[in-house]
């Protein structure tokens, strides 16, 4: 929201990169002298806030729900040498400390300014409804906690190394988040409404163990279905909350989350590069070194699979996998979300040639084998369930279908 920017940096290959504004353009939550060229971390600049306001209430006019991210990691020494907390950047004399403290409770001085700003976005933007507050993206990245990893086959679809590791924040960052999502139900508690809180997790998927009380949310980026099959027991939202890092092809964001709400997954979030400076409208071309997908046709895509999940009564279904067996052909992946003896939903990628056999309770089902591409229903029809098992053959697409079963 405030304290970082990509000003001059090319370290994620971005083109037009909507978080590095030119210097003199980029509005922060702080004044700045013109002839110092230093912030006043005391003095709030109400521009700031004007426009942070304008756009949530924008947003809330067209449904759209925004998650404040309140800090972020910083990568780099060059992230930190631009941002305002930096001793340089400032007149409050702030410690001198590595980026790597900033975000971690051995930061000197510099933890009550946090504090003083998470309650001053909080207060703000209290009067919304369409919002939750992130605590920090991706806290692993500069405290990181190697956890695991990952045996991964698939080197053409995941090609860098940082693909086949999960990381968390440690435990100098877990304690900070800790204390940044108490300061923000704290300042809440003092205001008429309350909004959710989510924590940013790790890449890929991890168990969590000891979840904070005041997190509602729990975010995973360039997740798998796991993620939220492991966690669903939280009685918390999951989520994929940042894609990308993959080829340019619709089949790898689109698969990657039809999986994930199938696997009872409640977020989806796509970074779209396709939104940018001049092309607010979604229509920039993404270029081939832009780490990441989206763009008109995929968005169309995106909302087959929005209208899909809402037409279920998906708050009563939990994945379970053990139902669906290939008995014929292949099947490359599939995902399975239930409500046992009443309705069924499953995506399937790269079935080829495949028949195959569900364990339900029996009775009769209305089907639809929905093609998540084009969002055609190609066929429909009854089914009759006897002895707890059917068998059903699959259609012949090239990359992935849906099928959607009712009692």
């Amino acid at each position: 929201m405030g304290p970082y920017s990509e000003i001059g940096d090319k370290t994620f290959g971005i083109s037009n990169n909507t978080m590095n504004p030119n210097p003199e353009s980029w509005l922060t939550p702080w004044v700045k002298n013109p002839e110092s060229n230093k912030y006043d971390l005391d003095t709030w600049n109400d521009a700031f806030f004007s426009r942070l306001k304008d756009f949530v209430s924008a947003a809330s006019e067209k449904g759209i729900v925004v998650e404040i991210t309140i800090f972020t990691s910083y990568y780099s020494n060059h992230q930190w040498s631009v941002s305002p907390f930096h001793p340089k950047n400032n007149i409050q004399g702030i410690d001198s400390i590595s980026f790597k403290q900033v975000n971690t409770l051995n930061n000197g001085k510099l933890l009550a300014i946090q504090e003083k700003y998470v309650r001053k976005i909080v207060s703000e933007l209290n009067s919304f409804g369409n919002l939750f507050f992130e605590i920090q993206n991706e806290p692993w990245a500069d405290n990181p906690q190697f956890l695991e990893k990952i045996a991964e086959t698939d080197t053409m679809t995941h090609q860098a190394k940082w693909q086949r590791i999960v990381e968390i924040g440690n435990k100098q960052s877990l304690n900070w988040q800790k204390k940044i999502a108490a300061v923000i139900a704290d300042e809440e508690s003092q205001l008429p409404n309350k909004h959710l809180i989510a924590q940013n997790i790790s890449n890929f998927r991890n168990k969590i163990e000891n979840p904070d009380p005041n997190v509602s949310i729990f975010n995973f980026h360039y997740a798998y279905p796991e993620a939220s099959a492991q966690n669903l027991g939280l009685g918390k939202v999951i989520g994929l909350d940042e894609t990308g890092f993959m080829p340019h092809q619709d089949i790898h964001y689109r698969s990657q989350a039809w999986k994930m709400l199938l696997a009872g997954s409640a977020l989806y979030n796509n970074l779209d590069y396709s939104f940018t400076v001049g092309s607010e409208d979604g229509s920039n071309a993404i270029d081939a070194g832009t780490p990441g997908w989206g763009g008109v046709e995929y968005r169309k895509q995106v909302k087959i699979m929005k209208d899909f999940v809402e037409n279920l009564d998906f708050i009563r279904m939990k994945p379970d996998n053990s139902i669906l067996k290939t008995v014929q052909g292949t099947v490359a992946y599939y995902q399975v979300l239930t409500e046992p003896g009443k309705q069924v939903a499953i995506y399937m990628e790269k079935a080829d040639g495949a028949t195959v056999q569900l364990t339900i309770s029996d009775g009769e089902y209305r089907m639809e084998w929905l093609n998540p591409n084009t969002g055609f229903i190609q066929k429909t029809g009854k089914v009759v369930v006897t002895g707890g098992k059917t068998e059903l053959p699959c259609p012949d697409w090239a990359e992935d279908l849906v099928l959607k079963m009712v009692r």
